[in-house]
């Protein structure tokens, strides 16, 4: 349902909210204590170190005064002993057995800060897991091994010096004096640091355990003031519609005053709402009902522009253009255009006898007629007056004469017997076939026209009520 997976996802926020906020912080602040440890052992560890070396070349300067007596010697190393040098003078001194000398470690209240820093009482403990790397060097670079050994650091060492910033190693130098040499005391940094912050996860573990435990009761509080009063409304919001006249958003369904004045607020939002809607709804019918009419209007003025008003037949300038454009496009399937003029016999007799009204429904009867005889692709028109004009495109040229005369005979029958009329109508007819690649344009259609409207005059001329038929090999 979407109202459960509303609450679940509500619910869901709840829950990580408390615990990034309690979990975030802890963090940082473990993160903080560590790198602050760590600093500090590496701190103490260079001091450390720092002391044997100047220990250990105090010692060795006295070893070699008693060793040589006063007198300035250059000394060099080879292998493992020491050449001293003066005045052509060389001698050998081995240094192999000397015992390097150790620091006391200091204790680690002198080097941090309060205890309370730390957690309630603890304090670290601070030593070197193994003996530091002693060497003697001289001014050329070589070295001379004295004690400790190079300590190897391990990945998970690394990752931590990395992420704290800190050098893999601590390495410090101090002078032999009245000599060229100098004592070089070298240890890892990893091995120097994992100690103290061993010793520190057991009360920031406690502390972490502590914060969760905290967040627990915090979120255990917030569910039941925010939480479950959020999820009632959320269930209520499902199922509220504003028409069935309950009020599931009433301020008294909530303990909680200010959830209470949200749902308040959201069901009077809701009516506002529903009551735009309502208007938007009947605006949008409105205008739907105006477009509908403009619709209408728009293709009646589109008909009109193109379509006699009286008999429902293409005007002059329309028919022209969809002829014109017939011929371009199917003269590769219909070689021959007829073009055939007609008008109604008599016509100012029966518009001075029976009036133009009479005359009128002729014109319109005569149109009707010539809608439902042509074929499809063919014209008609109203051309003026009483003419109309009819366009066909044929295969071959016989088929004109064969579709006038069927044409002529249709309407001459059912003219010939109108009811509103005493007397019959009869109808002339002049037509012309001719190639369709001889129309070229619009004067060569009109051409074209004026030999089938005189044609058509011949025909009444010589009686009236007949069809006179041309095929036309060229247009002048």
């Amino acid at each position: 349902m979407p109202g459960d997976k509303r609450t679940r996802s509500i619910i869901e926020i709840f829950t990580l909210w408390f615990f990034g906020l309690a979990l975030v912080p802890t963090l940082l602040v473990i993160y903080a204590t560590a790198k602050y440890l760590a600093i500090q052992t590496v701190a103490w560890a260079n001091r450390y170190l720092t002391q044997v070396a100047f220990d250990e070349s105090r010692v060795i300067s006295l070893y070699l005064k008693d060793t040589l007596g006063d007198g300035r010697f250059f000394f060099s190393i080879q292998g493992n002993a020491i050449i001293a040098a003066q005045n052509g003078l060389v001698r050998e001194i081995d240094l192999s057995r000397l015992v390097p000398v150790w620091t006391v470690e200091p204790e680690p209240a002198q080097i941090f800060a309060p205890k309370l820093l730390f957690g309630f009482g603890y304090q670290p403990r601070l030593k070197i897991r193994e003996k530091p790397f002693i060497c003697l060097e001289d001014s050329y670079g070589n070295t001379l091994y004295l004690a400790g050994r190079e300590e190897k650091i391990s990945a998970r060492e690394t990752f931590l010096l990395k992420a704290f910033g800190l050098k893999e190693s601590i390495e410090v130098s101090a002078p032999v004096p009245e000599t060229d040499l100098k004592v070089k005391v070298r240890a890892s940094a990893g091995g120097i640091v994992r100690e103290p912050l061993q010793q520190l996860c057991v009360p920031l573990g406690g502390t972490l355990i502590l914060v969760a435990l905290l967040s627990v009761v915090l979120y255990s509080l917030a569910a039941r003031q925010v939480v479950y009063p959020l999820k009632d409304l959320a269930e209520r919001l499902s199922g509220f519609d504003p028409a069935n006249g309950v009020d599931l958003c009433s301020r008294d369904s909530y303990g909680v005053r200010e959830l209470a004045e949200i749902a308040s607020s959201f069901g009077k939002m809701v009516l506002r709402v529903r009551e735009a809607l309502s208007e938007l709804e009947q605006k949008v019918k409105e205008l739907e009902e105006k477009n509908k009419l403009l619709h209408q209007a728009r293709q009646r003025l589109e008909w009109l522009a193109s379509h006699d008003a009286l008999t429902g037949v293409l005007n002059r300038r329309s028919f022209m253009e969809r002829c014109l454009y017939l011929l371009r496009q199917v003269r590769g399937e219909f070689p021959y255009v007829g073009i055939l003029m007609m008008d109604v016999d008599n016509f100012k007799t029966i518009n001075d006898t029976y009036g133009h009204l009479a005359g009128d429904m002729v014109l319109k009867k005569v149109g009707e007629l010539l809608r439902h005889q042509v074929r499809k692709g063919d014209l008609v028109g109203r051309y003026g007056g009483d003419e109309f004009v009819l366009s066909f495109f044929l295969s071959r040229p016989e088929e004109f004469e064969a579709l006038a005369r069927r044409i002529f005979s249709s309407l001459c029958a059912t003219l010939g017997s109108l009811p509103e009329l005493e007397v019959g109508v009869s109808l002339s007819m002049g037509g012309t076939v001719t190639s369709c690649f001889l129309i070229r344009d619009g004067r060569d259609l009109e051409q074209l026209i004026g030999l089938s409207d005189r044609l058509l005059l011949e025909g009444k001329r010589g009686g009236k009520k007949r069809v006179v038929i041309q095929y036309i090999e060229n247009i002048p």
